[in-house]
């Protein structure tokens, strides 16, 4: 089951897309999306970013708006699951506002169980599935 946290985000989001009149929308480019993926140890709701994931982030302030995504490995959904998927992405929003990001920017989002990107079969795999997903959204200007 999929949650998501920001009703203000979805409301901005809402608000930008229909925002610029005909003039103004020629003044801007197609969006450019960038996807990051963090993962997190066993039962952690840390956010530790590598360092090459710390410089991409340095520009988040940047972005028009981002979606957080928080993720567990696990494969049935419980609520101690959902607490942790929503737990690891409010660390990494947490780390984004701290960072000079507006929090207005920033929509929520979290998933316990089965939303995997590697074979959860695997120590590996597991690892890449406990994750947040940080899609930053820019829209350049002409």
């Amino acid at each position: 089951m999929r949650k998501t946290v920001s009703l203000i985000g979805a409301l901005i989001a809402l608000t930008f897309s229909s925002w610029a009149s005909a003039e103004q929308s020629a003044a801007f480019g197609a969006p450019i999306s960038s996807l990051v993926r963090v993962s997190f140890a066993d039962s952690s709701t840390r956010f530790q970013p590598p360092s090459d994931v710390v410089d991409l982030l340095a520009d988040a302030k940047d972005a028009a708006m981002i979606y957080v995504s928080g993720r567990t490995s696990t494969a049935k959904p419980s609520a101690r699951d959902e607490a942790m998927a929503f737990a690891r992405a409010a660390s990494a929003r947490a780390y984004l506002v701290e960072r000079g990001v507006s929090p207005l920017k920033i929509m929520v989002n979290y998933v316990s169980a089965t939303d995997y990107i590697e074979d959860n079969n695997t120590p590996a795999g597991r690892l890449a599935n406990q994750r947040v997903d940080i899609e930053l959204i820019f829209v350049p200007r002409y």
